[in-house]
């Protein structure tokens, strides 16, 4: 570790880098929260951002029986708030949602600082705190719209408090009470959680802890009831939505994929900047001995995953934050071991400055939805003139393609005045004429529109909707990237009578 992180780590007591560490946190969130809008996968719209503003709006709701309602409420209530600061568009209210989670994240920051302080290591402390709140998958996870990341926020909390009452205070029934009701909260999001809250009642049971068993079975309780009242009011029968997800995930969910079994350790592998690590690892030992109450239900979970059928990365999110610990116990051990410090410090301090600025400003999928959130943000209603534009295929379009606005599909040599102007003749209320397409075939005649005024409207400059990792994706593998081409389109706005 570099002499000048010692030197900031112990000039500063543990609760002046918390505080550093929240504002951090919270600053790299938001800005994820407010450039990164793109998706990580469908399901983050589809299952979350969609059914969240239907509820919002007092739509019907779209949302498969085994999703719980819990993340659609909590969602839909940040969507609320948004639209009391005037917040109406597809964008800013996307972004209100991830802002939301930005800030309830920061439960996150607090555990760590609750757990840091059972540990006798100024620089664990430091470090650990300084990690949750900038390492780049945090701030990206800890925004995106699944159960799994409010999970991951609550799982810190939780395993914060727990083990800082088996630590400092083991006869404390609030605090044990208070911990395993938030790990039940985090199972609620994600029913997996389930495993890491068995596999800590059992390092209690090897412990003796008599008074956080208690506890375990009265939160445990508590959980099953929370769970049977989110069912009722979402109009299921009690633990319905348990149920059905256990019918709906029956032989692993091999119906959705297939994966090897060592997909989730390499996931952990990765996470852990594999194989950079392998120089801190020479104090595993130690850190088993301190550790093992957060290990073994983090082994626990992990090796369940890897015994399904179906497995993904974000399946494991709710415990990335405790393998964080793990990782940052590992290199505070090794803070003064030589390979450590000219292997495993540059590689955390160089890919994790560049990861963070790709999270926080480089937006994800951006041909896809830029053009029409940047659109109905400003103009509400549009019609879209679609050539073979990723949007016009979008599997996102549910979201971002708001009644009254339209989208009809044309051919090239329909971008032209003429169109424009018949558009807008047969829709008054629509504000501008949007034409779009990912065929760079088709963009001379959206440049030969640039600056033209036609009768009712004024084209615009031509803009390119395509980040800097989606255009490096694409070019690395364009037959299997599609999804990431550039989008090119050309707004002409209706001029005022």
């Amino acid at each position: 570790m570099p002499k000048w992180m010692r030197r900031f780590f112990y000039s500063h007591s543990l609760q002046r880098h918390f505080k550093i560490a929240l504002v951090l946190a919270l600053a790299v969130r938001l800005l994820t929260a407010y450039f990164v809008y793109g998706p990580q996968a469908l399901d983050d719209y589809k299952h979350g951002v969609w059914p969240a503003y239907q509820f919002f709006a007092g739509l019907p709701l779209e949302l498969p029986l085994y999703r719980s309602h819990l993340l659609v409420w909590l969602l839909a209530g940040f969507t609320e708030v948004a639209s009391w600061l005037g917040a109406t568009s597809a964008l800013a209210q996307v972004r209100a949602m991830y802002s939301g989670l930005a800030v309830l994240s920061l439960i996150g920051v607090w555990g760590v600082y609750l757990f840091a302080q059972t540990v006798r290591s100024r620089i664990f402390g430091a470090l650990s705190l300084y990690w949750m709140a900038l390492f780049p998958l945090m701030p990206f996870i800890s925004t995106r719209a699944f159960g799994e990341a409010v999970a991951m926020s609550l799982v810190l909390l939780a395993f914060g408090l727990l083990e800082f009452a088996r630590c400092r205070q083991p006869q404390s029934y609030r605090l044990w009470l208070f911990g395993f009701i938030v790990l039940g909260l985090a199972t609620l999001f994600r029913f997996h959680v389930g495993l890491m809250y068995l596999g800590y009642m059992a390092v209690l049971l090897w412990c003796r802890q008599v008074h956080g068993i208690a506890m375990a079975c009265v939160a445990g309780v508590v959980a099953i009831g929370g769970q049977a009242m989110v069912d009722i009011i979402s109009g299921k029968g009690p633990m319905g939505t348990l149920f059905i997800y256990l019918r709906e995930n029956e032989g692993g969910a091999a119906k959705y994929g297939v994966n090897p079994w060592y997909n989730p350790w390499l996931f952990v592998l990765a996470v852990s900047l594999a194989p950079f690590s392998i120089t801190i690892v020479r104090n595993w030992r130690g850190a088993w001995r301190r550790l093992f109450a957060i290990a073994v239900p983090v082994l626990l979970f992990v090796g369940a995953h890897s015994l399904v059928a179906h497995k993904e990365e974000r399946f494991l999110y709710p415990m990335l934050g405790l393998e964080f610990l793990v990782v940052c116990y590992l290199w505070s051990g090794s803070a003064l071991n030589k390979w450590a410090k000219r292997v495993y410090a540059p590689a955390v301090l160089i890919l994790g400055g560049l990861g963070l600025l790709v999270v926080c400003f480089i937006n994800t999928q951006e041909g896809e939805i830029e053009p029409p959130a940047f659109v109905e943000s400003r103009y509400g209603q549009v019609t879209y003139l679609d050539f073979e534009s990723l949007f016009g295929a979008s599997r996102f379009q549910f979201y971002f393609l708001r009644p009254p606005s339209q989208l009809v599909r044309v051919e090239p040599e329909e971008f032209n005045a003429h169109r424009v102007d018949q558009v807008l003749q047969d829709q008054p209320g629509h504000k501008a004429v949007v034409l779009l397409t990912s065929k760079v075939e088709a963009t001379d005649q959206l440049r030969a529109l640039e600056g033209v005024s036609t009768m009712q409207a004024r084209c615009l400059e031509l803009r390119t909707a395509g980040s800097l990792v989606d255009r490096i994706i694409y070019n690395l593998n364009p037959k299997h990237n599609q999804r990431r081409r550039p989008t090119w389109y050309l707004v002409c706005e209706r001029m005022s009578s």
